[in-house]
């Protein structure tokens, strides 16, 4: 019975991409937030990568209760990547069509952070690998220079020899201590 559970879950958020699955996790922060008051509403920090990444690039523009973001390897523009990817059929697999066809450029743009960055006021510390080819640095540099444009306090990270994820060992040491170091400047 929970693998159907699941398998319907799953298809529930089919084609749906920054929709219902980024209000789920709004809705468990915030359900968090209310049942454990122990925790600190100002000390709430949104982190992830690759999906993780894009899904934190499109959460900042969509509430302020973070304080401080680290998006990593996420796409920030669904538009753009589709067509600087090797996964050029990723919107394919991900909503059933390419985004030429029907109503679907429109709602990948819909679904793009970069399309919302003017509603983000959370400070946000990009990191990318210089050779990811799952998802290109200029996912990143493009969010990076409009968060800077709408005077969001921003900085990007860029790892020389890395795809899409950390490997090398004193990058991840030093990927870690940024992100304390970040996390500890915004949680005041």
């Amino acid at each position: 019975m929970a693998t159907v559970q699941r398998q319907k879950f799953s298809d529930a958020v089919f084609g749906d991409q920054n929709g219902n699955e980024a209000q789920d996790v709004l809705y468990g922060v915030s359900a968090a937030l209310r049942r454990n008051v122990w925790l600190d509403h100002d000390r709430v920090g949104v982190e992830g990568v690759s999906y993780g990444g894009q899904l934190s690039d499109w959460l900042i523009t969509q509430t302020s209760i973070f304080k401080a973001a680290i998006p990593i390897a996420g796409i920030s523009n669904l538009i753009s990547y589709n067509y600087m990817t090797y996964y050029n059929q990723y919107e394919q697999m991900e909503f059933g069509a390419f985004p030429h066809q029907g109503n679907l450029m429109d709602v990948l743009w819909e679904r793009s952070a970069l399309k919302h960055v003017a509603k983000a006021k959370t400070p946000t510390m990009l990191m990318h690998g210089e050779n990811d080819s799952d998802v290109p640095i200029a996912e990143a540099e493009q969010y990076y220079i409009a968060l800077k444009d709408v005077g969001v306090e921003t900085i990007m990270v860029r790892y020389p020899r890395e795809g899409h994820g950390i490997r090398e060992s004193k990058h991840i040491v030093d990927s870690i201590d940024r992100c304390i170091d970040w996390y500890v400047k915004h949680f005041h």
